[in-house]
This record gives C-alpha cells, structure tokens and sequence, in this order.
C-alpha cells in the first residue's frame, strides 16, 4: 500500500517512536538552534550589537529567535527522526483530516481560547500569584514596527505551532500514550508542553492548551487539525495584542 494514500476513516497503523528517537530529534533541534544563533552571531560583525540579556531584545533579534525556533523544531523532527528512521510524514500525523474535523477544531479554538485565559486568570487570583507574561518582552521589543509585527505573526502564529506541534503531538505524545495509555500521555506531554514554557503564567496556559491539543489530535488521527487549533489560537492572540496597541498606544511604539 502506498504510505500516501490511505483511507482516512480507517488509517494506518501508527508509527512506533522509540525513546532514542525523541533523544536524536531533541539533540538534532538543539545544535541546529545553536549553529543558527551562533551564525546569526557572526554575522553582526564588530559592530553589530547583540544584547547582553535575552530578555530585552531588539525587534530584529526577536525575529531571528521565532525563526530559529521553528526551523530547529522542524529541521530536528525532519532529519533526526523522521528521515533517520526513514519514514514520511505520516510518521508525525501529517495526514489529511475529515473535513468535519477542520470545523471542530475552528470552534474549539474559539471556545478554548477565552476559556483558558479565565481559568488561568481566576487560578492566579485564588492563589494571588501576579499575572506576568515575559513572552511580550519578544513580541513587543526594542525597535518594534508593522512590519516586524506581521513578521512576528507569521513566525510566531503559524510556524513556530507547527514546529511544535511535530514534537509534541506528533512525536513525544505518542510515545507516551503507546506505553502508559491516552489519558497519561495527553496529562504528562502537556506538563512538559507547560514546563517548557518557562513562566508559571504561559505554562499553565501551555499546559491546559496542551491538553486541548492532544486531544484533538488523538480524536481526528490527523496532525493538522492540532496545528489549526495551536495556530489560530496563537495568532489571534498575537493579532490581538498588535490591535490593541495600534488603537491604545501608537506613539509609545510608532505605529
């Protein structure tokens, strides 16, 4: 049968990943993050001007780091999992969703997106914990334009999902629901989904979105329909947070 083509009412049997698989890709999108970071270093040149601290940095830099993100998430999954274990793309999922499924995931995004941000908001006030969030320190940083903006929105709404979405829903969750179950694995790929995001604000916004996400995914069988929802679920956000400065504070940062 040809891995191309399949009927999406009965797919095939998933591909098995390996533990040594996810240690290969996760090593394979580090050193490509790295060589990248490190080339982008070289090319500012003596007197280029690379920030002494990541957590303000310029709007050229916010874009490399975007850009850097998806390209190692993706070039790792690719080439140290994908290619090495001499699979296609089915491998991680990417296989053509019911079209019922494109409409379910479109509401359910819409539904998850507000519903998320209570829950997290009305948790951080039981526990009066301060709702920071250092991801807008790369959304909005230094030097901050349009253009940069839909850059942002291109790379952090739409290919950084992808990329993401390959790890974790296509590789690393189905490693775990293989061998400890659905429930465990949608739990604990979403825990590391939030840890990974650092800040205990995104994180828990990482993990309940995670939860959404592999759910998706378990349920269609078809990859794309968790990008959709990670996708459309970070751009609107970002497109918000763009709108709301455009219309509140365009002086401050010269839109």
């Amino acid at each position: 049968m040809n891995t191309t083509e399949f009927d999406t009412l009965n797919p095939p049997q998933n591909f098995t990943w390996k533990w040594a698989d996810l240690f290969w890709i996760l090593l394979g999108t580090g050193l490509i993050f790295l060589l990248g970071l490190t080339l982008y270093i070289l090319s500012l040149g003596k007197g280029g001007f690379f920030p002494q601290k990541l957590s303000q940095p310029t709007m050229e830099l916010s874009l490399v780091l975007a850009a850097l993100e998806a390209v190692s998430l993706i070039g790792g999954v690719y080439l140290l999992g994908i290619r090495r274990r001499k699979q296609g793309w089915e491998a991680v999922g990417l296989r053509p969703a019911k079209r019922h499924w494109i409409l379910i995931a479109t509401i359910i995004t819409l539904i998850a997106i507000p519903l998320i941000s209570i829950i997290t908001i009305l948790l951080f006030l039981v526990f009066k914990y301060p709702l920071v969030n250092p991801q807008l320190e790369f959304l909005l940083p230094e030097g901050f334009t349009q253009l940069g903006a839909l850059g942002m929105l291109i790379l952090a709404g739409v290919l950084a999902p992808f990329g993401e979405e390959l790890l974790f829903r296509g590789v690393f969750y189905p490693l775990l629901r293989d061998r400890v179950g659905v429930w465990p694995g949608v739990l604990l790929s979403s825990l590391i989904f939030g840890i990974i995001h650092g800040d205990i604000t995104v994180g828990l916004t990482a993990f309940l979105l995670g939860i959404i996400l592999a759910l998706v995914y378990e349920y269609s069988r078809s990859l794309w329909t968790s990008i959709l929802v990670h996708a459309i679920n970070n751009s609107a956000k970002i497109a918000l947070l763009y709108l709301l400065i455009k219309l509140g504070a365009t002086g401050e940062f010269g839109l």
